[in-house]
């Protein structure tokens, strides 16, 4: 039998070959499936990172503005700004930034723009609203700061314009306040501030409030809300002093001089008081007066307080369940009555006439002053 003889080394050389081959096909295509992946992450995070955005320039045509009722459609002032650019293919968005000086911005009055907006004019009515709604003085010069965000996304951070000082003197359309109280020890009240007097209303001017009557020789200041130290106002040479919070310093009080009747205007539009001789000594004094109307079946009084220093003076706090007409009259007397003016609009304060007054429903301070048969009802 013959032997054959077989040459493997040829053979395994072929095979190693061929596995070797392979292996490197493998590692070209997963090396160039990497390659793909690795540049498809590359161009996706490219597409999310952002560049901080460029800081828009804001300018205004003034710095100083007193504003008035009677020029409430004039223009007030105009903003310009410059675009901002965040290098990312959406829409800028603007909105106007104000806080008082001082507060860094911690929680500004924000008002938007819009989108691509580069400039915003106010008349002074729309710019005299929005003052308003920050924590400012009418009547009196604030500083306020300006500056314009620009953003184009929530996951991006906002830029902001350099800061501008506005110093801007608004009005207001109503008084702050009711009416204002007198605590101190030149009137019946004394320093007990839950006992204030409270003023008058000046039907024509509602930012004028007056008390005529008897005061001590000492001093006194107003306030804006009974039972409370602010705000208040104190004052010197006939300009008020304004302390707006119990932190604020305390202002100087009013001084009346001489005992006697005297007549305490005070006019907040222009931040000024005057205190003037009132003559009372042909004056009426009555021992009563109280409240009569339908709430009693127009049969019975309820009667008002007296001020023990001043006769003159008659305040009470009632709740009418319901809508009622009513007067104040002396005790018992139709003789001598007071109620609404005759022929105008029917208010809550205002000289007495001749008719009715009607009052809606709710819980009132009620103060009637013979003297000068003014009245109001403030309600609670």
């Amino acid at each position: 039998m013959r032997a054959v003889s077989i040459n493997c080394s040829h053979t395994y050389t072929f095979i190693l070959k061929d596995i070797c081959m392979k292996t490197i096909y493998n590692r070209l295509f997963i090396l160039c499936f990497m390659s793909l992946f690795l540049f498809s992450c590359e161009k996706d995070e490219d597409m999310v990172v952002v560049k901080a955005g460029t800081a828009p320039a804001l300018s205004m045509d003034a710095s100083n503005l007193v504003l008035t009722e009677d020029k409430a459609e004039n223009k007030a002032i105009a903003l310009n700004w410059t675009a901002s650019d965040f290098a990312y293919q959406a829409a800028v968005t603007y909105t106007l930034q104000l806080d008082m000086k001082g507060n860094n911005f911690a929680a500004p009055l924000e008002t938007a723009m819009g989108s691509g907006v580069l400039k915003k004019e106010f008349t002074v009515s729309e710019f005299n609203t929005l003052i308003n709604r920050m924590p400012v003085t009418a009547f009196r010069e604030n500083e306020v700061e300006v500056r314009v965000k620009a953003s184009v996304s929530d996951l991006v951070a906002p830029v902001y314009s350099n800061v501008s000082i506005l110093n801007i003197t608004p009005y207001l359309t109503e008084p702050p306040y009711k009416t204002l109280y007198m605590v101190g020890g030149a009137t019946d009240a004394g320093w007990d501030n839950s006992k204030a007097i409270a003023m008058l209303r000046d039907p024509n001017d509602l930012f004028k409030f007056t008390y005529t009557g008897k005061f001590k020789a000492d001093y006194f200041k107003f306030l804006g809300k009974r039972g409370s130290w602010a705000p208040m106002y104190g004052g010197q040479n006939n300009t008020l002093i304004f302390r707006e919070t119990e932190s604020d310093p305390d202002p100087a009080s009013i001084q009346i001089a001489t005992e006697g009747y005297k007549t305490v205007t005070v006019d907040l539009r222009n931040n000024t008081y005057t205190i003037t001789d009132f003559d009372a000594s042909a004056k009426a004094t009555y021992p009563s007066i109280g409240m009569i109307g339908t709430f009693t079946e127009w049969g019975s009084d309820v009667l008002m307080t007296r001020s023990d220093f001043n006769p003159h003076y008659w305040s009470i706090e009632y709740t009418f369940k319901e809508d009622v007409q009513m007067k104040f009259r002396v005790a018992g007397d139709w003789g001598t009555n007071w109620g609404a003016p005759i022929g105008e609009e029917q208010k809550l304060f205002n000289k007495t006439g001749g008719e009715n007054f009607q009052v809606a429903a709710g819980s009132y301070l009620i103060v009637f002053n013979d003297l000068t048969n003014n009245y109001i009802f403030v309600k609670k």
